[in-house]
């Protein structure tokens, strides 16, 4: 079977029985329709499905998808951390968990600085060390709500009364906590606090393995923790069709978008693509797609995507078979209609689902 890894130990890693690595997915659209995907994606057999927070919250769609299922493992991919309190991210993610019977994991992200300040109007400041405080207070919330004298004085919050009243139901356990990691800081910091990190859709398998493992397992050392107490799902591009060309030309103006952004120069700085950023901006000022596109070569569309036929793409999973933990397959949205999006998840689902 491809994708044959080493099987994980409670709270994720690599080096015991061979496993099959797990695929998650994203779920998205009409808050009506994310209840039937989730049980669709459900029975296909995927291990995960994933709500991400961009036009709205994550969390109502975890809430439709976690009614509509009863196995499958729910997570936000990503929600925003700071705009909310720490605290009211915790009672939301216990509420989430207790409705699922223990099957969500909470994904957190920082976004970038201009986001924080011109949309939600919160300072952006210093954001490894307020991400690992953030956590740290998330667990002081839960354990104090288990009865444990428990309050929380740090250098971005103070949680003085982490509880108001007596919960109905204490929550039985934290839940799991990953961040959202581009840089070495930021992965570092999931291997010193997090439970799981959530790579972005063009960190290639080379990144991953050459720069995100390294700087988890220097986080972990520095916290008196393993490795593998952090694991790693990563995020891969998939354009599925017997139309070549029209995959990699849709995989590829998704990577160009992306690239565009810099927080993710590094990961095109390992690849020896950094020199083309400043052109990518500017075909995308211009709202030049052709020129986006034909900035992104095909090796690099292939170090960061998999594109084709349905069982070549399938076999394209060897390339993360030794690094991951989770492989979370997405399709390109910045570009295709909405009915070449569906056609391409139903494409997915087929390809990934294990039933």
């Amino acid at each position: 079977m491809p994708g044959v890894v080493q099987a994980a130990p409670a709270g994720g890693g690599r080096g015991y029985s061979p496993v099959p690595m797990e695929y998650g997915i994203g779920i998205g659209g009409p808050l009506t329709m994310i209840g039937p995907m989730a049980k669709m994606v459900e029975d296909a057999g995927f291990e995960s499905c994933w709500a991400a927070e961009t036009t709205t919250t994550a969390f109502i769609a975890c809430a439709a998808a976690i009614q509509a299922t009863s196995t499958i493992t729910v997570g936000t991919a990503i929600a925003l951390a700071f705009p909310r309190s720490p605290t009211i991210t915790a009672m939301e993610t216990s509420d989430l968990d207790e409705l699922s019977g223990g099957r969500f994991i909470i994904g957190l992200g920082t976004q970038v600085k201009r986001i924080n300040e011109e949309r939600f109007s919160v300072k952006f400041e210093h954001p490894a060390p307020k991400m690992k405080e953030y956590a740290e207070v998330m667990r002081t919330v839960w354990a104090a709500n288990r009865g444990e004298d428990r309050v929380h004085e740090g250098r971005f919050y103070t949680v003085t009364r982490p509880v108001f009243g007596a919960k109905r139901n204490p929550p039985p356990r934290d839940v799991p906590i990953y961040f959202a990691a581009v840089g070495k800081i930021m992965a570092r910091t999931c291997g010193e606090v997090a439970d799981g990190l959530l790579a972005h859709p063009i960190a290639s398998p080379k990144y991953c393995e050459e720069v995100i493992k390294p700087a988890i397992a220097e986080g972990a050392e520095r916290a008196g923790r393993k490795p593998e107490a952090c694991s790693l799902t990563t995020d891969w591009l998939i354009s599925i069709s017997d139309d070549v060309d029209m995959a990699r030309r849709e995989v590829k103006l998704q990577i160009a978008f992306y690239a565009t952004t810099r927080t993710y120069t590094p990961i095109l700085e390992l690849h020896g693509k950094a020199h083309i950023v400043p052109d990518l901006r500017a075909a995308l000022d211009a709202k030049d797609k052709e020129r986006m596109i034909s900035l992104i070569d095909d090796e690099l569309c292939d170090a960061m995507a998999a594109v084709g036929p349905a069982d070549e793409v399938k076999q394209k999973i060897d390339s993360w078979s030794h690094i991951a933990d989770r492989l979370m397959c997405a399709g390109p949205w910045y570009g295709p209609d909405p009915g070449r999006m569906m056609e391409n998840y139903m494409a997915i689902v087929e390809t990934f689902g294990r039933k």
